[in-house]
């Protein structure tokens, strides 16, 4: 059944949670059977009673089983900060005035080279980078942003620059991934390769090297603001060694956020990772939920 493909029926967790469900259930009846008197039993067969207290429980199983398999949002405490994992859109951000984004910073992905030529070859116009740098470019802000990318202190530390002189399009510093560059409340991050032909690949080695030196960068930035960030990978990245699932890719940045030692301290900071409609349908909120080794 694809309603139920998520979380199977004899899941160890789900068994677990409605275990102890009935635990309660048990507690509550037993203190009211001190409120019942004899006659009020009288009332009622004992095989009513069994096949009401059968039915009562058939029901709670599958009240939590279908909730466990349609679950859209998850929230989990990582090294004290609040993480929420849910549906939404990170182009509805971009349409929003920077004004309007006080207070919080969202996270784009962009290749080691932090390109800004929508071509359709360097940056393709689909994707999130590609949508970003167009909306720049209508607002007449685009050699702004590429002032920022060659002047940020952070970015442009003597050891993170490599030229590349020889490239024939496209910008020619090279950055190592999960540098950050922040312009408007937005962070552009080096997330994929571009190799010769300039197409953006990926090992998964990399991606794990990817989010830690993200969450370090990040960390530099970030002054108690809430973090929007998108599932990175799911969409059309290439990756050298067989593309992860998106349940992976989630688990990994999760399980390299508790790693790393990053956490928001500040009272109203969160970390909000993104989760496209077209991706909820691939994603495992209950068991994410449920995994105590990612707190």
């Amino acid at each position: 059944m694809k309603a139920f493909s998520k979380v199977e029926f004899y899941d160890r967790v789900l068994w677990k949670n409605y275990l102890a469900v009935i635990g309660i259930v048990g507690t509550i009846v037993t203190l009211i059977s001190f409120f019942v008197t004899a006659e009020d039993i009288d009332r009622f067969s004992t095989k009513q009673l069994v096949a009401f207290l059968v039915a009562g429980l058939v029901l709670i199983f599958s009240v939590m089983w279908y909730s466990a398999n349609h679950r859209k949002h998850a929230v989990k405490m990582i090294n004290n900060t609040i993480v929420r994992i849910a549906e939404g859109d990170i182009f509805e951000l971009l349409e929003r005035d920077p004004d309007k984004r006080i207070g919080e910073l969202s996270v784009i992905g962009a290749n080691d080279f932090y390109d800004t030529l929508v071509d359709d070859r360097i940056v393709a116009r689909k994707t999130l980078h590609g949508q970003y740098i167009e909306r720049i470019r209508k607002a007449g802000k685009l050699k702004q942003l590429e002032n920022t990318i060659e002047q940020d202190a952070l970015l442009n530390k003597p050891e993170h620059r490599q030229c590349v002189p020889g490239r024939q399009a496209g910008r020619k510093v090279r950055y190592p991934l999960g540098s950050v560059v922040e312009f408007e409340n937005y962070v552009l991050t080096a997330f994929t390769k571009f190799d010769e032909d300039n197409k953006a690949y990926l090992s998964a080695e990399e991606y794990v090297g990817f989010w830690m030196r993200f969450w370090k960068n990040i960390d530099e930035i970030y002054a108690g603001r809430t973090l929007n960030i998108p599932l990175m990978g799911a969409g059309i990245t290439r990756f050298r060694d067989g593309k992860p699932s998106k349940q992976e890719l989630l688990e990994v940045m999760l399980w390299t956020l508790k790693i790393s030692g990053f956490h928001n301290t500040y009272p109203d900071g969160k970390i909000n990772i993104v989760i496209y409609r077209s991706d909820v349908k691939d994603i495992d909120f209950y068991h994410i939920q449920h995994n105590l080794s990612l707190e």
